[in-house]
């Protein structure tokens, strides 16, 4: 038995069809049909039952099925660990919002690299539904994500601090000298968020909907820059951190009056190795946030 033999067999039973699995893996029909051939040779069991359309596996065929996925499985997380002790692996990949970005990531950064200036870091900035997602296909090793809600079954987390939402508009606008702003006050007030990719989306529509009222939503933007445009220009309205929107010029902000603050935390999956690099990062994180 070998693993490339398995790897045949269960891309197979992937869409119980060889000709579809002969298409993913780039490899002829003959090549996989001679595998699962082999494999029932060196077992003595039939695998599976021809149908007009592909096939259906025997009883047999799923009891290999289930233990040949877990085998592959733990070759590819040997394969990660012994990669990981290679010397071309100094690398962490991190997901960040745009405004978290802004605001978490470059004291870490830079005290980071000054302990490990052979570690390169590189950034994925998406929304944080989006980097969350991206955890799980194991695209990116961590996230700083501004969250209050954590799926403690399949992600770690580090609290980083904690971040408020205002509201902001262009100077001279009719709600520019108010104190606090109250959501039900903005019936229509035309407004630019966040996509919906990004956890503050879900956090101001959420905070509308418990209003009762729908907020009038002109544009929907991944940039930061985009929204602050669309600002400054007197064009919409908008939501932002407070540390972020108080340093932009020509937008006043506006805290809500029932306050929306949101930890800040670096996240992790549980499913997957981490490499010495990226436990040398979350180390560092933890210490410096003590």
């Amino acid at each position: 038995m070998k693993l490339l033999q398995l790897q045949y067999f269960c891309t197979a039973c992937k869409y119980n069809n060889i000709t579809r699995a002969s298409e993913e893996l780039h490899i002829s029909q003959p090549s996989i049909s001679n595998a699962i051939k082999e494999l029932e040779a060196e077992f003595g069991v039939i695998l599976f039952k021809r149908l007009k359309k592909g096939f259906t596996l025997t009883r047999e065929g799923e009891t290999l099925l289930r233990h040949a996925q877990e085998l592959l499985q733990h070759a590819e997380r040997i394969t990660k660990i012994m990669t990981d002790r290679g010397p071309e692996n100094n690398s962490i990949r991190i997901g960040i919002p745009p405004m978290t970005g802004i605001s978490q990531l470059p004291k870490l950064y830079r005290g980071f690299l000054a302990l490990h200036p052979d570690i390169k870091i590189s950034t994925h900035e998406f929304g944080g539904n989006s980097l969350l997602a991206s955890l799980k296909d194991d695209s990116i090793d961590l996230a700083i994500i501004p969250t209050n809600v954590v799926d403690h079954a399949r992600f770690s987390s580090l609290d980083l601090g904690e971040v408020e939402t205002v509201f902001c508009v262009p100077e001279g606008h009719r709600l520019a000298t108010e104190k606090t702003i109250d959501i039900r006050s903005l019936r229509g007030e035309p407004l630019i968020l966040f996509d919906k990719g990004f956890i503050q989306y879900d956090v101001i529509t959420s905070a509308f909907a418990a209003a009762g009222i729908e907020p009038n939503i002109v544009h929907l933007s991944s940039q930061l820059y985009m929204i602050k445009e669309f600002i400054s220009s007197g064009f919409a309205c908008g939501f932002m951190f407070r540390d972020i929107a108080e340093n932009i010029p020509n937008i006043v902000s506006i805290p809500l009056s029932e306050p929306i603050t949101s930890k800040v935390i670096l996240i992790w999956s549980k499913e997957r190795h981490m490499s010495s690099d990226v436990m040398k990062f979350i180390d560092y994180a933890k210490h410096s946030h003590l």
